[in-house]
């Protein structure tokens, strides 16, 4: 690397804040700006610590970040000029937009970089998680940058996403609506069948211990071929006040099924473009 580290700057744990609206952290980097430039913009740099982009970053241009294991967010760039990188990003493509604005800045010994992450309607909550979620990646970002190593994770347990809908007649979480978009069916008296319908063709997976609490919430598992363990599903529903609610699920335990990582992934995506689809359904079903 051209920049190396003095013997006596030791290189600290990102440190981040939250604010109005805006989740902010902070790394020193053992770099230059180029190398740190690279790392962030570059796709065969950025896929080392973080995911992989489907082409360069292009103003205007839409674009892809993927993980290998279902997830991933649709960008769309909207400056790209060391040392400031902006783009707005979706989380599976029907999450909210959020801007995230990347600054870097030369020290004696390395590089600053520095991420902001924008969205006024995002819970106190919601900003502990992104100021967690953005410390680990700066954390995986500071670690390549020092070694050179690939440090990006390998795959999430939890399958999770969100869509906001308009608060109108369309009730997500009460019957008979829910079957109008989470791809169930019910024996004729209860839940049974929750399906999988991609380019590998249509499955279906038994539904277990299915616990409804109408317009607030919604429990199940999925029994996946008789496994000990059963991935477990919470659907629930948020008032977001403004003639706006929140949908959101969470899909868990993905690496504790016992089998091969290859066939675990395999799964996991399966299930994430079913929920994804899922998503953009009860969407579709509101003004």
């Amino acid at each position: 690397m051209e920049a190396k580290m003095r013997n006596d700057d030791r290189e600290v744990a990102p440190r981040g804040k939250i604010g109005q609206g805006r989740v902010s952290v902070q790394a020193h980097c053992a770099a230059s700006l180029p190398e740190a430039w690279a790392a962030i913009s570059d796709p065969p740099e950025f896929a080392q610590w973080f995911g992989d982009l489907a082409r360069p970053l292009r103003v205007g241009e839409q674009n892809r970040i993927e993980f290998g294991d279902g997830d991933f967010f649709d960008l769309m760039p909207r400056r790209v000029e060391p040392p400031e990188l902006v783009f707005e990003w979706s989380f599976l493509g029907v999450g909210r937009r959020d801007l995230i604005t990347w600054q870097l800045t030369r020290t004696n010994s390395g590089v600053t970089v520095e991420v902001h992450d924008c969205n006024s309607s995002r819970s106190s909550a919601e900003a502990d998680e992104m100021l967690s979620g953005w410390t680990d990646f700066l954390t995986r970002l500071q670690l390549h940058l020092r070694t050179g190593e690939k440090t990006r994770y390998a795959w999430r347990d939890d399958i999770d996403g969100s869509v906001e809908l308009a608060a109108d007649d369309f009730h997500p979480l009460r019957e008979p609506e829910l079957y109008e978009w989470l791809p169930i069916a019910s024996d004729g008296f209860a839940p049974s069948w929750f399906f999988v319908l991609d380019g590998e063709g249509p499955r279906r997976f038994p539904i277990l211990d299915w616990v409804l609490e109408p317009d607030q919430q919604l429990r199940f598992a999925i029994d996946l071929s008789a496994e000990r363990h059963h991935p477990a599903c919470t659907v629930q529903v948020r008032d977001l006040g403004n003639g706006i609610r929140r949908l959101s699920f969470s899909h868990t335990g993905w690496n504790r099924l016992g089998w091969s990582e290859q066939r675990s992934q395999s799964m996991r995506r399966r299930f994430a473009a079913s929920w994804i689809a899922a998503l953009e359904s009860a969407r579709s079903r509101t003004r």
